[in-house]
């Protein structure tokens, strides 16, 4: 067996154990949160839960959408600045984008969206996809921040604060770096090493980087990854408030700050595997959150299952809705993103 049949042959089976591994974390995550839940409890409670602030969720979910759509229209124009992309066009493929996320395992729906956006916009993929890495470490720089913020005012748990703490100073420094233009000099020292390199695989996986580096920092728009920060932040603010609207359907009292934290903490967990729709590893990171801030374990356990619901269900419509107007299918798009030239080098 030849060395590129070998990597090949690593590379699938690789593929092929990463689905059954996030279901079996799924089912890890599920089995510790349901220690110690009533679900005969918990179901009586759902039954009881009052349905405006969960009405008022579908609008504080409209409000995201939209500052998201702009936040990665302003990323894009690092791309292409004298022409702005329309948020017409760019909504619906954001949203096709979250139901992959949902509906397929590993955030597929994050390189399917880049896909639309370039073939739609005649952009280069990878640049396109540099702009959509950039948007995540921007968005989990300000969310760990946010969380750090709400621990203290609690007064959280010691472990919750220190982790809370460490996150929000990775994230100030990997904000300081893109603000300084880090990753492009990071991209120009890979693009000369990458010569040198005999190392078919470790290869492919610089140019990935430098595909980043590109859409992150090529021509230092600052002002673009300050607003995107920004917008962030607000985005966060507003899931914390649909946490706190869950709780108050629900009947479970607690501070703003601690709706801030457990959504924080529930979002960072969704970055663990599992299996598609973050299932369990959502419901843990929430129900424990909660539960660490002093809410009963059946009540902590309904408020993940249903603001689990609220906040993955009206996206992913939306996505199935864009989705069909599009006339195209998850399964072919996430073919053809595997077949892109930018995904094909790190493969």
């Amino acid at each position: 067996m030849s060395a590129g049949e070998a990597t090949g042959s690593g590379r699938g089976v690789r593929r092929r154990l990463a689905a059954p591994l996030g279901v079996l974390v799924s089912l890890l995550a599920l089995y510790v949160a349901l220690q110690g839940v009533d679900l005969q409890s918990a179901l009586a409670r759902l039954q009881r839960a009052e349905p405006l602030p969960l009405v008022a969720i579908l609008g504080v979910i409209g409000a995201q959408l939209i500052l998201r759509t702009v936040r990665w229209r302003a990323l894009l124009a690092i791309a292409r600045p004298a022409m702005p992309i329309r948020l017409a066009t760019l909504l619906p493929i954001l949203l096709i984008g979250y139901l992959g996320n949902t509906a397929l395992p590993a955030r597929l729906g994050e390189p399917i969206r880049a896909f639309l956006a370039a073939r739609a916009e005649h952009l280069d993929s990878g640049v396109v996809f540099g702009t959509v890495v950039l948007e995540r470490l921007l968005d989990t720089a300000s969310l760990a921040a946010l969380a750090f913020g709400a621990a203290l005012v609690l007064g959280a748990p010691a472990w919750l604060t220190q982790a809370a703490g460490l996150a929000a100073l990775g994230g100030v420094a990997v904000v300081t770096a893109l603000l300084a233009g880090g990753l492009g000099l990071l991209g120009r020292v890979l693009v000369r090493a990458e010569v040198r390199l005999p190392s078919r695989p470790l290869a492919g996986a610089l140019r990935f980087v430098r595909f980043v580096a590109a859409g992150a920092a090529a021509n230092r728009e600052r002002r673009a990854a300050g607003l995107a920060l920004t917008i962030s932040g607000a985005c966060w603010l507003l899931d914390g408030t649909t946490f706190w609207l869950v709780g108050q359907s629900l009947g479970v009292e607690f501070a703003p700050a601690a709706a801030l934290l457990i959504a924080a903490v529930t979002m960072l967990g969704t970055a663990l595997p599992s299996a598609p729709g973050y299932l369990g590893t959502f419901e843990l990171a929430a129900a424990g959150t909660a539960a660490a801030l002093g809410v009963p374990p059946s009540s902590a356990f309904l408020l993940a299952v249903l603001a689990h619901v609220m906040t993955v269900a009206p996206s992913a419509l939306g996505g199935a809705v864009a989705l069909s107007v599009s006339g195209m299918g998850m399964a072919s798009l996430s073919s053809a993103v595997k077949e892109d030239a930018w995904i094909a080098a790190v493969r």
